[in-house]
C-alpha cells in the first residue's frame, strides 16, 4: 500500500464499532393505478452561463419512457467554481419520477468580494401524478465573508449590492412537477450560477400514489462489514454527510452514491464518491460495483467492489446503506469500509462474504448529518 494512503487512516475501523440500534415505523398509503405515465428528470451538479460562454457538470437526464440515469461524478475546477460532485441522477418508475444532486466543498468567485464558501448541498426532488415537492439542504454557508443563516426555507434571498443575488433553496412549480435548485446566484455582469438542480415529473391518465416501505428492527455491529444476501434486484441512491459516531470525534465526511440493477439488466453498476476531510482531505472512488445485496432487514442494502483511495487503486470497499423514511438527516445511515488488497493476500472485492473476513484498513458510518438516501424498488 502506498505511503501515502497508510497515513490517512487516523479514524480507522475503530470509528464505527459501536452497535446501533434503529426502530421506525411504517407509513402507509392507499395505492390507486394510473393508465399511462410520462417521466420528466434531469439533475445537474453545477452549471455556469455567461454572455458568451456556458458550463454544465454532473447532468444527467431521464428518457420520457422512465429508468434510471446517472452521470460520473469527478472534482470541479473552473475560473469561477470548485466542488466536489457526489451524487447526480434521476429515476422514474410506477407512478414516480426523483431526481438528486449533492456537492462539498463548493466555492464560486474565489477571491472576490462575493465568494461563496459552502461545505455540502444537496437537492431532491419528487413528482407523482397527484402532485410534486422537494426540498435543498445546505450545510454551512458563508458570502463575501459573512456567515449566512439558511432558513430551509423555500426560495430565501440573499444580496450584496452591486455584487451578488443569491437564491437558496429556489423552488420552481409545474403543472406537472418541481424544479429544485440549492442555490441560484447571479452577478451583475449576466453571469448564473446553479448549484444542484433538480427537476422530477410526472405526466398521468388517472391519479395515482406510492405505497411506503414496511417498519423493521435493526441491529448491527459493523467491525468489518457486512454479509449481504442475493434477492434484492432494484437499486438504491444517496448523498450527504456524517461525522464519526461518539465518542469518536472528527468533521464532516461527505459522500454521494448509485448503485444497483439500472433498467432490469443482469449486472449491478453504479458509483461512489466519498471524502473524509478530517483525515487529510482524502478520497474514496469506486472503480465498479461487484455486488448488490440485500442486507439484513428489507431497508437495508450492502454493495462493493474495487476502489481507488486518492487515485491509487489497490482496495475493496463495501458501503451499508439504511433508508428509513423521511426526511433523511438524523434517520438514515450509511456506513463504508475499505481493504487494502496488497495488506489482505486472498481477500475478493467481489464478494461481501469474503471482506469480512479481512480487517478493514479504513472504516466511518453514522446516521446523516445531512442529505438523504433512498431504495428504489
Amino acid at each position: 500500500m502506498p505511503k501515502q494512503a497508510r497515513n490517512k487512516f487516523p479514524l480507522a475501523a475503530p470509528a464505527i464499532l459501536a452497535t446501533l440500534l434503529l426502530t421506525f415505523g411504517a407509513v402507509s398509503f392507499a395505492p390507486v393505478f394510473a393508465d399511462t405515465v410520462t417521466y420528466g428528470g434531469s439533475a445537474t451538479v453545477l452549471s455556469i452561463s455567461g454572455l458568451l460562454t456556458s458550463q454544465t457538470f454532473g447532468a444527467a437526464s431521464l428518457d420520457s419512457s422512465g429508468g434510471w440515469v446517472s452521470a460520473p461524478m469527478s472534482e470541479v475546477q473552473t475560473s469561477s467554481a470548485s466542488a466536489e460532485m457526489l451524487t447526480s441522477s434521476s429515476f422514474g418508475q410506477g407512478q414516480q419520477a426523483e431526481s438528486e444532486a449533492a456537492t462539498g466543498n463548493l466555492v464560486l468567485l474565489a477571491g472576490t468580494p462575493g465568494e461563496v464558501d459552502l461545505d455540502f448541498a444537496m437537492s431532491q426532488s419528487y413528482a407523482t401524478c397527484s402532485g410534486a415537492h422537494g426540498s435543498a439542504q445546505l450545510g454551512s454557508l458563508t458570502v463575501g465573508g459573512q456567515t449566512v443563516a439558511v432558513t430551509g426555507d423555500a426560495n430565501q434571498q440573499f444580496s450584496i449590492p452591486g455584487v451578488l443575488d443569491l437564491v437558496m433553496n429556489e423552488q420552481t412549480l409545474s403543472s406537472s412537477g418541481i424544479t429544485i435548485n440549492a442555490l441560484d446566484l447571479t452577478t451583475p455582469d449576466g453571469t448564473q450560477i446553479l448549484v444542484d438542480s433538480a427537476s422530477s415529473s410526472v405526466s398521468c391518465s388517472s391519479l395515482a400514489g406510492l405505497s411506503a416501505p414496511p417498519g423493521a428492527h435493526l441491529r448491527v455491529t459493523p467491525d468489518n462489514g457486512v454479509t449481504g444476501t442475493p434477492g434484492c434486484i432494484d437499486f438504491t441512491t444517496g448523498g450527504g454527510w456524517i461525522t464519526p459516531p461518539a465518542p469518536y470525534t472528527g468533521g464532516k465526511s461527505t459522500f454521494g452514491f448509485n448503485a444497483g440493477y439500472k433498467n432490469g439488466g443482469p449486472d449491478p453498476r453504479g458509483e461512489v464518491e466519498y471524502h473524509d476531510h478530517t483525515s487529510g482531505q482524502f478520497n474514496i472512488h469506486s472503480i465498479d460495483v461487484l455486488y448488490y445485496q440485500c442486507g439484513p432487514f428489507s431497508n437495508t442494502r450492502v454493495f462493493g467492489g474495487d476502489a481507488e483511495l486518492n487515485h491509487v487503486s489497490g482496495y475493496c470497499y463495501q458501503i451499508y446503506i439504511q433508508d428509513n423514511g423521511e426526511p433523511g438527516q438524523g434517520n438514515d445511515y450509511f456506513a463504508i469500509w475499505l481493504w487494502s488488497t496488497a495488506d489482505n493476500p486472498g481477500i475478493d472485492c467481489s464478494s461481501s462474504a469474503s471482506v469480512v473476513n479481512y480487517n478493514a484498513a479504513y472504516a466511518n458510518g453514522n446516521y446523516l448529518g445531512g442529505g438523504n438516501i433512498e431504495i428504489h424498488t
